[in-house]
């Protein structure tokens, strides 16, 4: 591994506060349902069934045997539930 010099870390760390801006400037970007008059992030909500559809297909694929199989687990259903996350949110919430 070649060490970094003094401007490779100075750009990491331009680029990394430029992405956190980035992130902080979008957030108010989010709409909010309201759930029994509390105000829940639409984000969350998506997020919630992504998970829940995430946990389904896992147990379709480990009812099918095809769990054992799987190389990297973890890699898989974070994007299973990562794929169902923003279909979630394009079909329900149509942003």
């Amino acid at each position: 591994m070649r060490a970094r010099g003094p401007m490779q870390s100075i750009e990491a760390l331009r680029r990394g506060l430029g992405a956190a801006a980035g992130v902080l400037a979008l957030a108010g970007c989010n709409p909010n349902l309201d759930i029994d008059g509390a105000l829940v992030p639409a984000w969350i909500t998506a997020g919630v069934f992504g998970i829940a559809a995430t946990v389904g297909a896992r147990t379709l694929l480990v009812r099918s045997g095809i769990d054992r199989h799987l190389v990297a687990r973890p890699a898989v259903y974070l994007s299973l539930a990562v794929v169902f996350t923003c279909a979630v949110w394009i079909v329900v919430f149509r942003y």
